[in-house]
């Protein structure tokens, strides 16, 4: 029965289950314990309010179980026995009376008004009413924007409330808790291990776990999540989303594990039980259409729910897509060189290894015999192959796989190359409380220089920043003149580039800023999530690809705009010009001052 609850979380269904005041009852007819996490929040909101009763909101992205805390807070205070299905409930507790706003959209409109004058007498004056409230990301700060020309002290209440969301504090009379601003891959893991540990209690009794012959796709999944290898690159991969400001909130995350584990293509797309999974594959021999590998992406899934969270931020990994020579070298001609290793490193349950041995034979012969498809349906079908074992290559290789002289990197088979290093070497290290090692300054220093100047300059040009502007005074993306350069790793210098760490409501998430300093303080910071430390990487190791991501070769424009229009501002204008120039194939700088004076140019 655990796979029917299961299955209510998948993206096919009504969904009903993952909706906190439909969750318990589901459970309980079903006879299974509900499913859920402990990832500290909850504590953490408990010790700061018997800590100093203050009031509560908890804000988040619908899905993030900002009701399952407040209603799991009022049951831990609830000394009196009211009920929580009233529309707001309440409660006494020492002096204080605490009204509990299960959704703030959901309140009338009036009742919303009267909420936030009592938000604002618990806050800013002497009130002992106490508001615990869930509000989605934006709607409660967009609501006292919209009574500020009726009520202008609401502006004393805002810009606490966003204090609160920016710098992660608990001061003023406020607990705010931010659920956007912590961790998917945290919540995934213990998520994930939970739900395993449930299918091993309810569904242990599956005849594939006893009989080798039978071929249950659930329990094949189940098993290839059970290893460790698997779990980490999946936890990895939404970290990535993590990195780059991707929340992906916990009813999401419920979805991805159920598609994960139950889907499978066919017209129903989940199955519920492991009877009619099983009964599936006596008559189909695509065993590859309930694949773990597939099913994390959405494959069997609509193209437009492909299209939607949280599928949507890990089809954009490109995952199955990535590749390069050697690994598509090996997955074609592998067995020839080393069938052993070939055979060993791409086995798994869901296709026959002789088969597509076969498949691909044709294939490279250009003829498929065994076939009626056209030629177009032949290469159609060793294309998806290819992406599978791709994927399977991604979750199973450790970080390398040789074979002779042909070496596989598991970096080259996602779209983000520089993911483990932005996670272990800068993250890791700024959570330690260290700075980053030099060569990871110098890397993105380049990468920034060679925007900045438009120009694929020198290796050795990462010691400094390179501040440039044309001489047209437009904004160029192509630079001539020279009007600053910020050296870094300088012993008691005023001026460098630093990066440093924002941290989120738990433990796992942060933010990273790269920071310039100039003249003794901060002047301007770029927002380094994981798609613009991969952007300054590529361009650092000789690639310019705007075709990366456009907007992030416009934030960085933007960003040498500020730091060019503080330098100008600051700074007296002069008549001279350090316009530079290219000198060699290897892209070094070469200066030449240009000064003006008496209506004549000098060069020296």
């Amino acid at each position: 029965m655990f796979f029917k609850l299961l299955a209510a979380y998948a993206p096919t269904s009504q969904n009903k289950a993952s909706y906190d005041e439909h969750v318990t009852k589901y459970a309980e007819k079903l006879g299974v314990d509900e499913i859920n996490i402990d990832n500290g929040l909850f504590v953490r909101l408990y010790n700061f309010f018997i800590e100093e009763a203050k009031s509560i909101i908890i804000s988040g992205s619908a899905g993030d179980g900002k009701t399952y805390l407040l209603r799991k807070l009022y049951e831990t205070l609830n000394k009196n026995n009211s009920t929580w299905s009233d529309y707001i409930p309440e409660l006494s507790f020492d002096k204080y009376q605490i009204k509990f706003i299960k959704d703030f959209t959901e309140i009338e409109q009036i009742d919303r008004e009267n909420v936030l004058d009592g938000l604002y007498k618990s806050i800013h004056g002497n009130s002992n009413d106490l508001y615990f409230i869930a509000a989605n990301d934006g709607i409660l700060t967009d609501t006292l924007r919209d009574y500020l020309d009726i009520k202008p002290h609401f502006l004393d209440l805002l810009n606490n409330i966003e204090e609160h969301i920016e710098m992660n504090s608990s001061d003023n009379a406020l607990i705010l808790l931010d659920l956007s601003q912590t961790s998917s891959s945290k919540n995934f893991e213990l998520l994930l291990n939970e739900i395993l540990n449930y299918c091993d209690e309810y569904e242990s009794s599956c005849p594939s776990l006893t009989n080798e012959e039978i071929f249950c796709p659930i329990h094949s999944n189940i098993r290839l999540l059970k290893e460790k290898n698997i779990q980490q690159q999946l936890i990895n991969i939404i970290r990535t989303c993590d990195l780059n400001y991707n929340h992906i909130t916990l009813r999401k995350l419920f979805m991805l594990i159920a598609n994960t584990i139950l889907g499978y293509k066919g017209e129903k797309k989940i199955f519920n039980n492991c009877e009619t999974a099983i009964e599936h594959f006596k008559t189909s021999n695509l065993k590859i259409d309930a694949s773990i590998y597939n099913n994390i992406f959405g494959e069997n899934l609509s193209k437009s729910k492909r299209e939607e969270s949280p599928f949507k931020e890990l089809r954009e990994l490109r995952i199955g897509f990535e590749t390069t020579n050697n690994i598509d070298g090996f997955l074609l001609f592998g067995d020839i060189k080393n069938e052993d290793l070939y055979n060993r490193e791409l086995n798994n349950p869901f296709i026959n290894l002789d088969l597509f041995k076969n498949k691909k034979i044709n294939y490279l012969n250009g003829s498929d015999e065994e076939s009626t498809n056209n030629e177009e349906d032949s290469n159609k079908e060793i294309q998806e192959f290819l992406i599978f074992f791709r994927r399977h290559l991604f979750f199973n290789i450790h970080n390398q796989l040789k074979l002779e002289n042909i070496e596989i990197n598991r970096s080259e088979l996602i779209a983000y190359k520089h993911a483990d290093k932005f996670y272990n070497e800068v993250v890791l290290s700024l959570k330690d409380g260290k700075s980053p090692q030099k060569s990871i300054i110098k890397e993105l220093a380049l990468g920034l220089n060679r925007v900045f100047l438009g120009e694929l300059i020198s290796k050795d040009a990462n010691d400094r920043l390179y501040i440039a502007t044309s001489l047209t005074g437009t904004i160029s993306k192509l630079s001539s003149e020279i009007i600053e350069e910020i050296v870094f790793n300088k012993k008691s210098s005023n001026e460098g580039v630093s990066l440093k760490l924002t941290n989120g409501f738990d433990d796992e998430y942060c933010k990273v800023n790269l920071t310039i300093q100039y003249g003794g303080e901060d002047i301007a910071n770029l927002e380094l999530d994981l798609h613009m430390f991969e952007f300054l990487c590529r361009i650092s190791d000789g690639i310019l690809p705007t075709s990366f991501s456009v907007e992030y070769y416009e934030r960085v424009l933007t960003f040498k705009s500020q730091i060019v229009n503080h330098i100008l501002n600051e700074e007296e204008i002069d008549e001279t010009f350090n316009l530079f120039i290219l000198n060699d194939k290897e892209g070094t700088l070469q200066f030449n001052e240009i000064e003006i004076g008496n209506g004549n140019v000098y060069e020296s």
